[in-house]
């Protein structure tokens, strides 16, 4: 239990801390503000990629007063329900009516007290760093009553925004290496990127969803952000990891999907079952932390761009999957439930590889009846037509600003 006063200072504290920080780069959040009025803005994303900043934004975007708390505060960690009536005296005394609640799922019980204060009648905006905010938690207990945003590292687009650098192979070719962590772009440091990294898997993995096996876990993980853009199977890892069952591995690879760590891209397939069963390939949420955290210290620069490439896609579509019948395709979309489009990346298209690029789109477009395709290069462009279907090639830093 926390006393009142204690928790005054607490939050009054963390107020002067959050009113003394610059808003940053405006990320942009696309939905209509007429909603939160009655729902509640939920917003998901991986540790450090900027939340607390979109929350900030809000806050200081109108000239409502509003009320703050970060539960990821160490003087926090024993914050619990029945420390609600304490709050619920200081945001009363404040005369707030907006609510800003980060990591607010560091609380156990945090989803009946969203509903409870979006029933007395205020505007709560809420962040945190795991994926079953979107799912299992929020939607039991709010359906109907959320908007839920992810927000992700810098995308290219806001990468020069906040850099100041134009559009271009040049630019884009640093964001590969870079990424969008604004902290390491900030300070160029790799060990911001190294701790971050530990940070996640410990904390958002391990103790979030308390694992025992650490060091299998840390293991797993490091395999992963080496491999990205492979095809990976939980079995496989068994002898590696010393664990006896390809459940245990599925689960841990589960959370740190929801932890936004890592993303695991199904086969396309029209069963369920031959999704689940076959390999999945892997991708990192940021191609600056997979070059600052793997060991191979010579990049595979085809398969970071193939990660470039997943994680713009990642940020306009949740259905993503890879082709593999007749031919390989990185990539094929869908949107509500229909495939909008297949991607194939390859850095460049030379004699060696263009054959195999192009079939392996027109064999993935022929599957989806799609009638053109595209293949996202650094800096080639060209269109071509094989009978009628189209295929565009085009730079990547043309076709992610679109």
């Amino acid at each position: 239990m926390i006393l009142e006063d204690d928790l005054a200072a607490i939050l009054s504290r963390q107020r002067e801390i959050e009113e003394a920080k610059p808003t940053g780069l405006e990320r942009k959040l696309d939905f209509n503000d007429i909603l939160l009025e009655s729902h509640a803005l939920d917003i998901t994303g991986v540790r450090r990629c900027g939340k607390s900043t979109v929350l900030r934004q809000r806050m200081r975007g109108e000239d409502a007063p509003w009320f703050y708390v970060n539960f990821e505060s160490p003087h926090l960690t024993q914050f619990e329900m029945r420390d609600t009536i304490r709050l619920d005296s200081l945001i009363a005394k404040s005369g707030a009516r907006r609510l800003f609640l980060d990591e607010v799922d560091q609380f156990e019980g945090w989803e009946k007290y969203v509903r409870q204060k979006l029933d007395e009648g205020f505007r709560v905006c809420i962040s945190g760093s795991n994926a079953s905010l979107l799912e299992g938690e929020l939607g039991t207990k709010l359906t109907g009553r959320h908007v839920s945003r992810e927000l992700f590292p810098f995308s290219y687009p806001e990468y020069l925004a906040f850099t100041g650098e134009g559009p271009g192979a040049a630019s884009a070719a640093a964001y590969r290496h870079a990424g969008g962590f604004p902290r390491f772009l900030q300070t160029g440091e790799e060990i911001v990127l190294q701790e971050l990294f530990d940070d996640i898997v410990y904390r958002d993995v391990i103790v979030h969803n308390r694992i025992r096996e650490t060091s299998a876990v840390r293991e797993l993980a490091a395999y992963l952000v080496e491999n990205p853009g492979c095809r990976f199977t939980a079995s496989r890892m068994l002898k590696p990891l010393n664990v006896a069952s390809a459940s245990t591995i599925s689960q841990w690879c589960e959370w740190m999907q929801n932890a936004y760590l890592f993303f695991f891209v199904p086969v396309f397939a029209d069963s369920a079952k031959a999704r689940m069963l076959n390999p999945k390939k892997v991708y990192c949420v940021d191609t600056g932390m997979e070059y600052a955290v793997s060991s191979r210290r010579i990049p595979n620069d085809g398969a970071r761009f193939e990660n470039l490439v997943f994680l713009s896609l990642r940020r306009r579509f949740r259905d993503i999957s890879y082709f593999a019948a007749n031919g390989e395709c990185d990539f094929v979309v869908k949107e509500r439930h229909a495939v909008a489009g297949a991607i194939q990346a390859c850095t460049r298209l030379t004699d060696d590889c263009k054959d195999r690029e192009i079939e392996g789109l027109l064999a993935a477009m022929d599957a989806c009846s799609l009638p053109s395709g595209t293949i996202v290069t650094e800096d080639q462009r060209d269109s071509l037509d094989f009978g009628g279907r189209r295929i565009e090639v085009v730079p990547y830093w043309d076709w992610c600003r679109r």
